[in-house]
């Protein structure tokens, strides 16, 4: 149970960070250490995030067959799963060419804990159907080290700057090793 909190805890913060790719793989580390139907719902929001309606709805439609009927969340997950349908109907169908099979297909696949639905259909219309390409990033987003590596330069700068600003000056006074090459010697 502390191991599958803890995949939900770093779940949450990477989708909080706007990885929704690694969070995808936490949440399903999670649940397969603890199949709780709240893991499922952060999964769905997961792939939606990441545009991906057919495998959001897998997760909600098995979070409203895995839940209990008392559940408070069971009317949102529903309208969330209209929506997505909704989304899924807007969407324009174009054929795609069939995905590629051999050793080389399983290593591009994802592997997530997640087992998939009973419903076949999903899955074919994922194969025959132009997904949208995600939303890229935007630049800070992408390269958000930038800002901390920035800053600790600047720091640096700064750290120097006050410290050779403030430091005395070693040529004062009887030190015969400064030579003042002003005066002739």
């Amino acid at each position: 149970m502390a191991r599958a909190r803890t995949h939900f805890e770093a779940g949450r913060a990477l989708y909080q960070l706007g990885n929704y790719t690694e969070a995808v793989r936490e949440f399903a580390a999670g649940y397969q250490l603890a199949p709780r139907p709240q893991f499922l719902l952060n999964l769905g929001q997961c792939y939606r995030k990441l545009d991906d309606l057919t495998k959001a709805r897998e997760m909600y439609q098995r979070y409203l067959r895995d839940a209990p009927a008392s559940d408070p969340e069971r009317a949102q997950a529903q309208a969330v799963l209209v929506e997505i349908d909704k989304q899924i109907a807007e969407r324009p169908v174009a054929m795609v060419p069939p995905p590629a099979t051999g050793p080389s297909a399983a290593t591009t696949e994802p592997a997530h804990a997640v087992a998939p639905s009973a419903s076949g259909s999903a899955a074919a219309a994922s194969n025959t159907l132009t997904q949208a390409a995600p939303h890229k990033r935007s630049f800070i987003k992408r390269h958000w080290w930038i800002i901390p590596v920035s800053a600790a330069v600047v720091g640096v700068g700064v750290g120097l700057g006050v410290y050779y600003g403030t430091r005395s000056n070693p040529c004062d006074g009887a030190n015969l090793a400064c030579w003042d090459l002003s005066k002739p010697q």
